[in-house]
C-alpha cells in the first residue's frame, strides 16, 4: 500500500512537486515510487539518518518557494521528532502537504532487528558475546536477577 500512496501523490501533483523526506521506510517508499522528472526536487538527508529532517524540510523550500506545491513524505517515528512544528506552519500560512505513512513501528529498524536477530533482543547480546537472560515467567525474576548480577 505504500507504494500506491507515494504513485498518488506523484500523480496528484503531476510529478512537479517539491518532495521532502526523513530517514525510513517512507524514504525508501518515496525515492522509488515518486519519479523525480526535475532536478533538486527531492529533498533529504541522504544517509544521515536524521529522524524528524522532513518537515522543517519542507518549511524551508516552502518558505523559498511559496507559490511551489511541497510534500513531506514522513513515518510516524520522524514526524514524532518535530511534530510541534505544525504549530509553526500554521502560524507563518505553510500550505505543506503532509503523507504519513504510518506502519505503527520504526520500520526500518523493526526490519533490521527481524532480519538480524529474529526480533530477540536478546540475540544481540549474544552476538557481541555478553551474557543475556530473558525472562518468559514474573516468577523467574529474582532467581534471574541474581544470576544477572553473578556473572
Amino acid at each position: 500500500m505504500p507504494q500506491q500512496v507515494i504513485q498518488s501523490v506523484y500523480k496528484a501533483t503531476d510529478g512537479k512537486a517539491f518532495v521532502t523526506s526523513d530517514v525510513g521506510q517512507h524514504q525508501m517508499f518515496a525515492a522509488q515510487y515518486y519519479h523525480f522528472n526535475e532536478p533538486r526536487k527531492w529533498i533529504n538527508s541522504g544517509g544521515l539518518g536524521t529522524m524528524g529532517f522532513g518537515l522543517p524540510a519542507a518549511m524551508g523550500v516552502k518558505f523559498a518557494f511559496p507559490d511551489e506545491t511541497v510534500a513531506c513524505i514522513t513515518g510516524e517515528g520522524s514526524i514524532q521528532m518535530c511534530i510541534q512544528e505544525l504549530s509553526t506552519c500554521g502560524q507563518y500560512g505553510l500550505p505543506i502537504k503532509i503523507i504519513n505513512l504510518n506502519n505503527r513501528a520504526l520500520g526500518m529498524v523493526k526490519q533490521w532487528q527481524d532480519m538480524q536477530y529474529g526480533g530477540r533482543y536478546s540475540s544481540i547480546f549474544l552476538k557481541i558475546r555478553s551474557v543475556s537472560l530473558s525472562l518468559q515467567n514474573p516468577m523467574d525474576i529474582l532467581d534471574e536477577g541474581r544470576k544477572a548480577f553473578r556473572t
